[in-house]
C-alpha cells in the first residue's frame, strides 16, 4: 500500500508539471492569437491574412470579403504582404475596438502622424515637421497636416485613397531619407551643393532663409555661394533635423557627428552634436491624459518605429481590399481626427449588407 500511494503521488506531480495554468502562460513576444475564451459573444475568433483576430461578427463578414479579394491577387498570407500584428478587441474600451469593430495593423510601423485626440498644441509642431520635409526632398507641401480634408469633387472613396496612400508612401521614403541625411553629413553636404535642375529640389524658405536667399542670386553668383556653405551651415541643417526627430519622438535618435569646421574637408576630429532638449508636449486638457508623440516606441513597446522607417509599410493592395469591403481607413476617414494609418474599423454592426458582393464584381487597381 505504501508502494502504490508513493507512486499516485510521483504521477501526480508529473501531472502537474506538464499542466500549463492560465496564469502560467508565458508573455507572447510574437503575433497574437484570440481564443474562445477572450472573445465573448457576439464576437467571434476569425481568419484574417491566415492569422486569428477576434472581432465582432458583422466586422467578420467584411474581413472574409477582403480576404477573398486578396485571394484573387495572390495575396492572402500575412507573410506575402508583410504583416505581422494584426489587433482586434480590446477588453475594457469604450472605443470600436472594444466592441470588435475595428483592428489595428502593424501598429509599430504605421503610427497615429496626427489629430490624435487632445493634442491640437502638439499637432501644430507636427504639422512643421512633416510640412519641413516634403519641400525639403520633394519640393511641395505635406499632406499629413491635412489628413482628414475633403476629397476632390467627383472623386469616388476608392480613388481618393489611391491617391492619398501614394502620396503618403512618397512621404513616408522622404522622411527616411531625410534622417539618414541628418546623421550622414557628407551626404547632407553632397544634397545641399547638387546644382538646381539636377536631382535636388530647391530648398525652401521654411528650411534655412540662409540657404533660399543663396539660391534667389543671378546663375553665375549661386554658383560661386554654393561652394561657399560652410560645414558650420550644414551642421546647423542638421540641428534643425535633429529637433525634428525630438519632435517626432520625444528623445535623442542616432549620434551625430559633426562636419569638421577647418576648410570644406569633409573629415575630422570627432565632435558630436547635441539634440535639444524639449518638453513634453502639452496636452488640450491634461486631465484626459497626456499627449502622445506619433514616433515614441514606449521602451521596447512599438519594436521598429523610428523615423527612420518611415511611417507606412501597409500594402496599397491591403488598404484597397479593406476598404473595397466596406471599412473605413483611419487615414482618411475619421474627419478632423484622421491620421491613423494602421486603423480600419466600421460602425455598420447589423450585418449582412454586403451579401451582394460577387467576386467578378472586383477590378484591381492598376
Amino acid at each position: 500500500m505504501p508502494l502504490l500511494i508513493l507512486a499516485l503521488i510521483l504521477y501526480s506531480s508529473v501531472a502537474q508539471a506538464n499542466v500549463r495554468f492560465p496564469h502560467q502562460t508565458p508573455p507572447v513576444t510574437g503575433p497574437s492569437k484570440a481564443s474562445p475564451s477572450e472573445c465573448p459573444p457576439p464576437l467571434s475568433v476569425t481568419i484574417f491574412l491566415r492569422k486569428q483576430i477576434c472581432v465582432h461578427i458583422c466586422f467578420a463578414e467584411k474581413l472574409a470579403v477582403a480576404n477573398k479579394l486578396l485571394e484573387q491577387q495572390g495575396l492572402a498570407d500575412a507573410s506575402t504582404l508583410g504583416v505581422q500584428r494584426l489587433t482586434g478587441f480590446r477588453y475594457g474600451q469604450t472605443s470600436l475596438h472594444g466592441h470588435g469593430m475595428a483592428i489595428d495593423i502593424d501598429a509599430a510601423t504605421n503610427p497615429y502622424l496626427i489629430h490624435e485626440g487632445n493634442e491640437t498644441r502638439l499637432d501644430e509642431e507636427l504639422a512643421v515637421v512633416y510640412e519641413r520635409i516634403a519641400q525639403f526632398l520633394l519640393g511641395r507641401p505635406s499632406v499629413v497636416p491635412h489628413l482628414g480634408a475633403e476629397r476632390h469633387i467627383k472623386e469616388t472613396h476608392r480613388a481618393s485613397a489611391a491617391r492619398l496612400y501614394d502620396v503618403l508612401a512618397q512621404e513616408s521614403v522622404a522622411m527616411q531619407h531625410y534622417f539618414v541625411l541628418m546623421k550622414e553629413g557628407p551626404q547632407l553636404w553632397e544634397y545641399v551643393h547638387t546644382p538646381l535642375g539636377s536631382h535636388r529640389v530647391r530648398l525652401p524658405s521654411t528650411f534655412l532663409s540662409l540657404l533660399s536667399k543663396e539660391e534667389e542670386n543671378p546663375s553665375q553668383e549661386r554658383k560661386a555661394a554654393a561652394t561657399s556653405i560652410s560645414n558650420l551651415t550644414i551642421d546647423q541643417i542638421r540641428l534643425r533635423m535633429m529637433s525634428d526627430w525630438v519632435t517626432l519622438t520625444g528623445q535623442e535618435g542616432p549620434s551625430i557627428l559633426a562636419l569638421p569646421r577647418a576648410n570644406a574637408g569633409l573629415t575630422g576630429e570627432n565632435v558630436y552634436l547635441y539634440y535639444p532638449q524639449v518638453a513634453p508636449p502639452a496636452s488640450d486638457n491634461p486631465a484626459k491624459g497626456e499627449a502622445d508623440r506619433p514616433f515614441d516606441s514606449k521602451g521596447k513597446a512599438y519594436p521598429g518605429r523610428s523615423p527612420l522607417n518611415g511611417f507606412l509599410t501597409l500594402r496599397k493592395e491591403l488598404v484597397l481590399a479593406l476598404i473595397d469591403s466596406g471599412l473605413r481607413w483611419g487615414a482618411l476617414d475619421l474627419g478632423h481626427t484622421s491620421g491613423d494609418l494602421m486603423h480600419f474599423d466600421s460602425r455598420d454592426a447589423t450585418c449582412g449588407r454586403i451579401s451582394t458582393w460577387k467576386p467578378f464584381d472586383y477590378v484591381p487597381f492598376s
